[in-house]
């Protein structure tokens, strides 16, 4: 199981909408195994899979009480399965924060390995881990990046989009330690058509410190409307310029992991 982590510290970059259309397309559409796993407070991908739960069990106890770490849980008990047959979900709510507070307060070196042995327990039940990351590098997070394989990170072209690109860049050093082979991959997105835009894109492109998907999402208002209906984009429309997009960037992944 290849475990990807999906991640900005800048909201408004298509970061939800990135972790349920890549998990949608590789479960659904190319029939992969893939498990979601909601590590963001807000708990937005579980609510367009439709198994989010103000008081219901997932990510707050895989981290707080599992028998790893000598609790009660096991990883396939927080495991929930959606309305798609390939895809199911380790979801989150608000009770994620308090598990954050917790989680400072232990004194163990274990303490951000927790999700690494929690996903030890499926590791051949599934191809793919899709993470979605909250905003903030909490302990949540970091127990995330000490797994991953690969972090995607979502980026708006504009040019203020560099520095939280370069901050993501210094804060996955600082994870070697715990993981060595962490990798990160910048995912543009929001893309329109205009020469402003392409020299952007161009110029952000053209960095060396970190390295981009050939794929741009374009922007797209379906894709705006596909989070009030509360759905993944491309089960939302399958054939909208932006789903046909996270259809290539799925086809990138394949092949580099």
């Amino acid at each position: 199981m290849k475990i990807i982590a999906v991640m900005n510290q800048k909201g408004g970059v298509g970061k939800t909408m990135t972790s349920a259309a890549i998990a949608y397309i590789l479960g659904e559409e190319m029939k992969n195994r893939v498990l979601i796993a909601d590590a963001d407070q807000q708990g937005n991908v579980s609510m367009l899979y439709g198994v989010y739960d103000p008081e219901g069990l997932g990510m707050p106890e895989l981290l707080e009480a599992h028998q790893a770490a000598g609790g009660a849980y096991s990883t396939k008990e927080l495991i929930q399965q959606t309305t798609y047959s390939n895809i199911q979900i380790i979801p989150a709510n608000g009770y994620l924060m308090r598990t954050n507070a917790e989680l400072l307060l232990v004194e163990r070196e274990d303490q951000i390995l927790r999700f690494s042995a929690a996903m030890n327990e499926v590791r051949t039940k599934y191809d793919y881990c899709i993470v979605d990351c909250g905003l903030l590098l909490d302990m949540t997070v970091m127990n995330v990046l000490a797994a991953a394989d690969l972090v995607i990170v979502p980026a708006k072209i504009g040019g203020f989009e560099i520095g939280a690109i370069n901050n993501m860049v210094e804060q996955l050093e600082t994870f070697r330690d715990f993981n060595e082979d962490i990798r990160m991959k910048v995912l543009l997105t929001m893309k329109q058509k205009n020469k402003t835009t392409l020299q952007v894109e161009s110029w952000m492109r053209d960095k060396e410190s970190y390295e981009c998907f050939e794929t741009a999402v374009r922007r797209s208002v379906v894709a705006e409307k596909s989070t009030m209906e509360r759905a993944p984009l491309p089960a939302f429309s399958r054939n909208c310029a932006a789903t046909k997009d996270y259809r290539a960037v799925c086809q990138e992944l394949i092949k580099e992991l």
